[in-house]
């Protein structure tokens, strides 16, 4: 991927690498992630450099945090119950979103939530792909404060400073299709701000706000993918961004912000 910026941009760079962290074990309650990606980045022969950007699925943050749910231990209430029957959805899923919502913002076609963590997604974000057998597997609690642990640990065990983005695959309110979002930040700013920038015909730029997070996040599912690649952690590399550290609950509007109201 290469990319030619002007000389007034904060993003300009030559190339930028997406690298997957291939063969990484499959994690299970209470593991250390950061200890596990140094043993299998030897094993590959891979060393961090400076200016990486570290990119983490949710969903091994979650296994270990233990923000699981065994299935059979769920038992679906009768809310859930109507709101499964209404799109035939299972209902066990859609007992744990609930649980883990505080808003339902619509129950059909698909159920909308606002999740714990100020989320608005589908099924609060609670996923049975790649969730370990008989169990479902939610967002972490904190995505923002799961993200700092990481890149303190692995920023210490590298000798400098490493960001974090931890990513959650959610679809888009007018556009089909899945895409990796940041739902974890630490270490950086989530955002570009290029306010005040000329754009190529030498004009000033009024507003121009990029969530490089997202785009970022985006870019290593093209890596990580879905499905069994078995891939959970990519690093970025060449990416210059923000000095300005920041979180991920930035990112999310206000409600004087709804667009959709």
């Amino acid at each position: 991927m290469n990319s030619k910026q002007k000389p007034n941009s904060p993003m300009k760079i030559d190339t930028v690498e997406v690298i997957p962290i291939c063969g990484f074990p499959i994690v299970k309650r209470n593991d250390n992630i950061c200890e596990l990606l140094g043993s299998t980045m030897r094993d590959s022969g891979l060393d961090f450099a400076q200016g990486d950007i570290l990119v983490v699925s949710h969903t091994i943050v979650s296994v270990v945090e233990g923000s699981v749910y065994l299935l059979s231990e769920i038992i679906p209430s009768m809310k859930a119950q109507q709101v499964a029957s209404k799109g035939n959805f299972s209902e066990h899923r859609v007992e744990v979103a609930l649980r883990e919502a505080t808003e339902i913002i619509r129950e059909e076609p698909v159920l909308v939530t606002r999740t714990k963590q100020g989320i608005i997604t589908d099924f609060s974000g609670v996923d049975e792909s790649n969730a370990p057998a008989g169990t479902l597997v939610a967002l972490p609690t904190d995505p923002d404060a799961s993200a700092t642990r990481i890149h303190e640990n692995i920023s210490q065990s590298a000798g400098f400073k490493i960001p974090v983005i931890i990513t959650d695959t959610q679809g888009r309110p007018w556009r089909k299709g899945a895409v990796n979002l940041g739902i974890g930040v630490a270490g950086m700013s989530p955002f570009i701000n290029n306010k005040g920038r000329l754009d190529i015909h030498g004009n000033p730029l009024r507003s121009s706000l990029v969530c490089i997070a997202d785009e970022i996040a985006a870019s290593t599912e093209l890596v990580m993918g879905q499905a069994d690649e078995k891939v959970p952690i990519a690093i970025v590399r060449g990416v210059n961004i923000e000095t300005r550290t920041g979180t991920a609950n930035e990112i999310l509007r206000t409600e004087s912000e709804n667009l959709f109201l």
